[in-house]
């Protein structure tokens, strides 16, 4: 219907364009200080995109849309984006590693340990798409709970107060590219997991901006 293509544009304009401004903000407040911000964080959170990239590929070939494709621009914007703070955080603070990288390494590897265990006692490899989604969940939601108790320690002015909004404006934009998505194609594994994922994304961050809001 028009309306729902020009709802789903909308979001799609709106998502690249929070993208973009998120990435001048928090590379902006990270070339003045690095404060609260882990190493750890970043670098689950590209295998997060990486992983959610894949399952949007996977969805656009088994029903290719404009809506499915928007959403592989998505993935591909945000992770460029990425790829730029990631830079300028290992400038800015030499690779630096902190306690909280340790606590990400141990509770995100054991998480994802025992989902390739369930999924291979299920029968299920890592190609399977909601095996993805549960690694995604770990690979982003564990590192944001951490990183809420890593402010608590350390303070959090290396966060750009867009960064926090941008972060809950465009992971529901995500869930509702995701919604028209489904209602246009049905429910396959690719959708259930990439659901699954930004589900998960959504609930810790807003467990970080809580924290984040009371210091």
């Amino acid at each position: 219907m028009p309306h729902q293509r020009l709802i789903a544009d909308s979001l799609f304009a709106i998502q690249v364009a929070c993208a973009l401004i998120f990435g001048y903000a928090q590379i902006a407040r990270m070339l003045v200080t690095t404060e609260g911000v882990s190493l750890t964080w970043f670098l689950f959170w590209a295998l997060f995109l990486a992983i959610n990239l894949r399952l949007a590929l996977k969805a656009h070939q088994v029903f290719p849309s404009r809506i499915s494709r928007q959403t592989v621009i998505t993935y591909i914007t945000w992770s460029l984006v990425l790829l730029g703070a990631l830079v300028v955080l290992f400038w800015r603070s030499l690779g630096r590693w902190d306690t909280v990288d340790t606590l990400n390494v141990i509770l995100s590897g054991a998480g994802i340990v025992v989902v390739l265990v369930v999924g291979r006692w299920h029968g299920l490899g890592i190609a399977d798409p909601l095996v993805r989604g549960w690694l995604a969940v770990f690979f982003k939601g564990t590192p944001q709970l951490t990183l809420a108790w890593h402010l608590t320690q350390v303070g959090a002015d290396g966060l750009a107060p867009f960064a926090i909004l941008s972060g809950h404006i465009t992971i529901n934009i995500r869930l509702g590219q995701l919604y028209f998505s489904i209602r246009e194609a049905g429910w396959d594994r690719n959708r259930i997991g990439s659901a699954l994922s930004e589900a998960a994304n959504e609930i810790s961050w807003v467990v970080t901006t809580i924290v984040w809001l009371m210091l």
